[in-house]
């Protein structure tokens, strides 16, 4: 039987109910994308992960209304995502993610009972699939052009190019492309496009998300992404600088776009390094905030930077009318929309007033990463890793919810947990995401913790960041190898290193000794891009080789590839293999942009078949029946009648429980 939601763990955010304005505080807003600023100053923020609309005062002060809430009608929001406004009119368009459509919005006036704002029109291509992550609109002489990434669109299973389709004014749809050409016909393919935005001119720019990991250069892919620009039917629109539609080709996850014709400028937001780089329209570079990581608000790196647009503060807040250099930025790891006045020749920014998620009551999740089970054989309990909240929290006696915090100690954001059950006693691993070459040199990224009546209590820390005998860079999944009463060895995911990386755990001694790691960077077998997880079985290791798309399993006789780039919720096909678990004799995958938990039966002598035996999972935000939008680290545990199937979902802030039994 395939997997069925039994539980969710993690308390939703409050909804707001008239009257209106609300103090803008204890909000619970959940990865924030979208953001524009109406005509009236009021700033519109798409509160992605709670399938609503928030429209703030010009300050962020004070929240004047809620629209929306989740639902399939005109007006209701499945992820709402990506915000653009109308040239002229007051009117605001919403790329409605999980339900497949752009919505555009009018609006009126601010009164007690929120903002008014009725539905104009509901839109979309001709198609059962559409993932609108992007929209951007023009007015021209010819009327209104909006453009909509269509991020996972695809034509073949093995072809992942996805495309920006093009409406008219009446949600006509007049267009779409896959690529954008050059006149040299070397065209640069769009690989989950995401933010968009237009230029002066109407040419449009696109954050081509997903290029660096998908496209392919002298058969590899190229690593870093890139934002390019072109006309409504795909053709490049190169730059002076560079002489080519592309702007730049080294970011490592642009999100977003943005023309800001006060600053004259093209913003571009990377959640990978956590800055906001700015460009000419000619294309030249012309800074980077911020440049350097400190502790203090001017020089610190943004929260994972989804969206930019322009901000204009109220008119008594700067006499002198100089708005250049404020922008609104929401920053999805920290649940915020914040103003900033951005300095980008002293490559610093200055916060002018922020909204802020805080999700740190006990029950709410900010980012929940990691997900392990203690006494999996006999009344379990599930320890989950609260990533933004340094802490872990964890069940009581059996699954059943809620849950409570408890610390961490040295850890600041634990990604990954792991347990050990040597004897009577249960050992918690815990990976810390947060460590980097600018820290400590004793700085560990690992730690190990024994439970005591629901409290870990730290014993060891290991694992220092770099490239050498002990070292890693932001590991990611843990697998426990038991190898006699007093000893285990820890297997990690040396993400960063590429490689798999080991050592063995004495609880006698409290030592950490034997340190080992296998593979290196690249494509072929027993190499590994970004390796994310890793399980150990009775006969075979088996890896989630994350950024090749494919796992990897060696039995004893080397490394074996199993699966290949492509889509297909029930396929062999992966995109982003993230995590896996073994158990019952199954290997549990989560295909993170499929958002299916693949199910493999393990085969004699350790190997694993071409094609999964289940997948289960659906795309979405409705936390109550168990949707996945970004699936995070897996955990299962077999019992009598099945297998208890536990995934975080680090963007919608929740923990699911799956029951799932065999075919």
């Amino acid at each position: 039987m395939p997997g069925r939601h039994r539980e969710t763990y993690g308390t939703r955010s409050p909804e707001l109910t008239p009257p209106f304005p609300k103090p803008a505080d204890d909000i619970g807003l959940a990865t924030p994308v979208g953001v524009v600023q109406d005509r009236e100053g009021r700033v519109w923020v798409a509160d992605a992960g709670n399938s609503r609309l928030l429209v703030f005062d010009r300050t962020l002060e004070r929240v004047l209304g809620q629209v929306g809430r989740f639902g399939t009608d005109p007006g209701a929001f499945d992820l709402p995502f990506r915000l653009a406004h109308h040239p002229s009119e007051p009117r605001v368009f919403v790329t409605d993610l999980g339900n497949g459509r752009v919505q555009e919005l009018a609006y009126g006036r601010a009164g007690t009972e929120g903002v008014a704002v009725t539905v104009e029109q509901v839109f979309g291509p001709e198609s059962d699939e559409f993932h609108p992550n992007g929209v951007a609109v023009h007015e021209g002489a010819d009327g209104l052009t909006i453009f909509v990434a269509d991020e996972f669109y695809h034509e073949d299973p093995a072809d992942t190019r996805s495309r920006v389709v093009v409406f008219d004014g009446a949600g006509s749809q007049i267009g779409s492309f896959r690529a954008v050409t050059r006149p040299d016909d070397d065209a640069v393919g769009l690989y989950w496009p995401q933010g968009l935005d237009t230029d002066p001119d109407g040419n449009l720019l696109v954050a081509n998300t997903g290029y660096g990991q998908q496209a392919r250069e002298f058969g590899r892919p190229p690593y870093y992404a890139n934002v390019v620009r072109c006309d409504r039917e795909g053709r490049g629109v190169p730059f002076p600088s560079t002489g080519s539609p592309v702007l730049d080709d080294e970011f490592a996850i642009p999100r977003a776009v943005s023309y800001l014709p006060a600053e004259e400028r093209i913003l571009v937001p990377d959640i990978g390094g956590g800055h906001l780089y700015a460009y000419s329209l000619d294309g030249d570079r012309r800074g980077e905030v911020p440049s350097v990581v400190a502790p203090d608000i001017e020089t610190r790196r943004f929260g994972a930077p989804m969206a930019v647009t322009g901000y204009e503060p109220a008119p008594d807040a700067d006499p002198t009318g100089a708005i250049r250099g404020r922008v609104l930025v929401t920053e999805a790891l920290d649940h915020a929309v914040s103003a900033y006045r951005l300095r980008f020749v002293a490559e610093k920014k200055r916060r002018l007033a922020t909204v802020d998620g805080r999700r740190n009551r006990a029950g709410q999740f900010d980012f929940a990463s990691g997900s392990a089970v203690q006494r999996p054989t006999d009344d379990r309990v599930l320890w989950v890793g609260d990533g933004g909240n340094g802490r872990a929290q964890h069940t009581g006696s059996g699954l059943e919810a809620p849950v409570s915090p408890a610390a961490l100690p040295e850890n600041r954001f634990p990604a990954t947990l792991a347990t050990w059950h040597p004897g009577d006693e249960t050992y918690l691993f815990a990976a810390d995401y947060t460590a980097d070459a600018g820290e400590a040199d004793d700085d560990r990224q690992l730690h190990c913790y024994r439970l005591r009546n629901g409290e870990p209590h730290h014993v060891v820390s290991f694992g220092g960041w770099g490239y050498f005998g002990g070292d890693v860079r932001l590991p990611r999944g843990m697998a426990v190898e038991p190898l006699d009463r007093d000893r285990a060895r820890l297997h990690v995911a040396d993400s960063l290193n590429g490689r798999l990386a080991s050592w063995v755990v004495n609880r006698r001694t409290e030592s950490v000794e034997d340190h080992d790691t296998r593979g290196t960077f690249g494509h072929d077998a027993g190499e590994f891009w970004l390796p994310s997880d890793v399980a150990v079985g009775p006969e075979a290791t088996y890896v989630a080789d994350r950024s090749n798309d494919r796992l990897q399993y060696d039995a004893g006789d080397g490394w074996q590839v199993v699966g290949r780039a492509g889509y297909g919720d029930d396929s062999g096909r992966f995109l982003l293999p993230t995590s896996l678990a073994l158990a019952d004799g199954y290997l549990f995958v989560v295909d993170l942009v499929n958002r299916a938990i693949k199910v493999f039966e393990t085969l004699p002598g350790g190997g694993i078949p071409e094609e999964p035996a289940d997948s289960f999972g659906t795309f979405g935000g409705q936390t109550a029946g168990g949707d996945l939008w970004f699936p995070a680290m897996i955990s299962a545990v077999s019992h009598d009648d099945g297998v208890t199937v536990l995934l975080p979902d680090s963007v919608l802030n929740v923990v699911y429980r799956f029951e799932w039994t065999a075919p």
